[in-house]
């Protein structure tokens, strides 16, 4: 009996030492916190990825039984906080938030071990790079900014970052583009183009470890305004009190400013002065203009018209060809009136696929009598048609029939048309003239010569009508007396029936018309008796 007390004695004794020996050993309730290697983002899914050590066996903490994540919220007092958001096993060193999207926001975290009763502190915060950029287009770039890993010390990351940039979200397409040190969080990317899908994102490293950290992926779109895919001067209509412009835009066009323009030259750089906004206007289904200003000058002056369409920017962006006004000139001569007129321009220089086109021009004539009303529409005909070249003499041999030519009044206008390509159209103003007695005198003769030229004598000083009249010639001499006077030509005697003596002579043609009055003609011949 003794015996048998005396062992369990020993046993209580071995007890209670051993319990007393483990409780001196660990000192603490709470584990120790895990090491917060890194997070990163995987930039397909946006879904974090946080890594850890656990923490180094301490007999004097309790081992971890688990781990637990936390993640910083913000409530909608714009405070913030830190929650548990999920537990795992202590042999599980990594975890994916697949509830989280870090290409949307910049994710922070925590992490902290699992005790038998209480968790132990958690670790310093770790937060993921955050890029961000803005897009600048009136100078074509893309400004990045981003905020730097947090949770590492500067010291520990290597020298540079990287940035990668792809057309699509596409994990393969990424190219490094750039490398960019440490110390910087900006960078830009310039000569972009407009309306491109352009994807971004970074990865840092550790110089110590082999820890390589993703930013969130970052995509912006270089919106701008949809660009006309054509813009043309159709037609520029010479009208009472200026030009008529008429032109096209396209309707799927995004762009609300454009400005219809006036050159003086078709170089851009010498109408740098003389350029005028004849009208600015918001709308692309708007498709004329008629420039008043100006108008007189319109009349003998070359004007050219575009249209420019501007970004918001005030660059622009889009340019119409070139279209002139043509200016008509008409010189009647005789029976005949040549007319010519500025070339339409075919504009190869902003629109190089006119470089096949060509013009093709109308000439119209309207006739009028004189009783016909000016201002009506008068006898209208083509006087002709096909023509390449800027000039045409028009034969009015066919109006003499019903109507002295004289007493006819003819006005003119010219069309143009691009052929081929485009059909750029352009109409000229009207331009008037008419057709008076036309006479022409020789400047000498020799009254003993009976020879003719083109069947007119040289011995008889008669005019050549253009068309039938009668007419009164007086000669004077030097000193005013009249030698000749009567309604037939002069063979160089004096009333006397003698000639002449050799020397100038002033004459008087007046020409009786219809209805066009006196035609008077003044002027001077030399008689001449040529020694043979």
């Amino acid at each position: 009996m003794g015996k048998v007390k005396s062992t369990s004695v020993k046993l209580l004794t071995a007890i209670l030492l051993m319990t007393a020996g483990q409780a001196a050993a660990q000192m603490y309730d709470k584990p120790k916190e895990p090491t917060f290697d890194y997070m990163t983002i995987n930039i397909s899914t946006g879904n974090p990825t946080l890594f850890w050590t656990p923490p180094s066996p301490d007999p004097q903490y309790p081992n971890p039984e688990g781990y637990i994540i936390y993640k910083h919220f913000v409530d909608i007092l714009g405070s913030d906080f830190y929650e548990a958001i999920d537990t795992v096993d202590s042999s599980t060193f990594s975890y994916v938030d697949l509830t989280s999207n870090g290409n949307l926001e910049r994710l922070f975290y925590r992490i902290a071990s699992k005790g038998p009763t209480k968790p132990s502190r958690q670790t310093a915060e770790h937060g993921q790079i955050w890029l961000t950029s803005s897009y600048d287009s009136c100078n074509a770039k893309i400004d990045l900014t981003w905020m730097h890993y947090a949770g590492w010390r500067n010291i520990d990351i290597n020298q540079n970052l990287k940035l990668y940039m792809s057309h699509n979200p596409d994990s393969s397409t990424f190219e490094l583009i750039a490398e960019i040190d440490k110390y910087n969080s900006v960078y830009s990317i310039t000569n972009v183009g407009e309306n491109l899908d352009y994807y971004f994102y970074m990865t840092s490293g550790r110089i110590d470890k082999p820890f390589t950290t993703f930013s969130n992926l970052h995509h912006i779109h270089t919106k701008m305004a949809k660009h006309p895919d054509y813009m043309t001067i159709d037609s520029v209509i010479s009208v009472a009190n200026g030009n008529a412009v008429y032109y096209s835009i396209d309707p799927t066009t995004e762009i609300r400013r454009f400005k219809v323009i006036r050159w003086e030259q078709p170089d851009t750089n010498k109408s740098i002065f003389s350029a005028k906004v004849i009208e600015e206007f918001t709308d692309p289904a708007k498709n004329t203009t008629t420039d008043s200003t100006d108008s007189w000058a319109a009349r003998t002056r070359k004007f050219y018209y575009k249209v420019d369409a501007y970004n918001g920017c005030s660059d622009a962006v889009k340019v119409t060809n070139l279209c002139n006004t043509i200016i008509p000139h008409v010189k009647p001569s005789g029976k005949k009136v040549l007319l010519s007129w500025d070339t339409l321009m075919v504009d190869t220089y902003r629109q190089p696929d006119r470089i096949n086109d060509w013009v093709e021009y109308t000439v119209y004539r309207r006739a009028y009598t004189s009783s016909s009303d000016l201002n009506g529409p008068g006898e209208l005909s083509v006087a002709a048609q096909g023509l390449t070249e800027p000039s045409f003499e028009d034969d009015l041999s066919a109006f003499q029939g019903h109507d002295p030519l004289y007493t006819i009044t003819f006005k003119y206008y010219v069309e143009a048309i691009e052929r081929s390509t485009y059909s750029t159209f352009c109409r000229s103003r009207e331009i008037a003239t008419e057709i008076l007695p036309g006479a022409t005198l020789p400047t000498a003769i020799d009254p003993t010569d009976p020879t003719s030229i083109n069947g007119h004598p040289r011995n008889i000083f008669q005019p050549v009508i253009s068309f039938d009249a009668s007419y009164n010639l007086t000669i004077y001499d030097r000193w005013g007396g009249v030698v000749y006077h009567g309604n037939q030509g002069w063979d160089g005697r004096n009333s006397s029936g003698e000639f002449v003596k050799e020397g100038t002579y002033i004459y008087r043609l007046e020409i009786n018309t219809s209805n066009a009055g006196k035609v008077v003609k003044n002027g001077s011949v030399s008689v001449v008796f040529p020694k043979h």
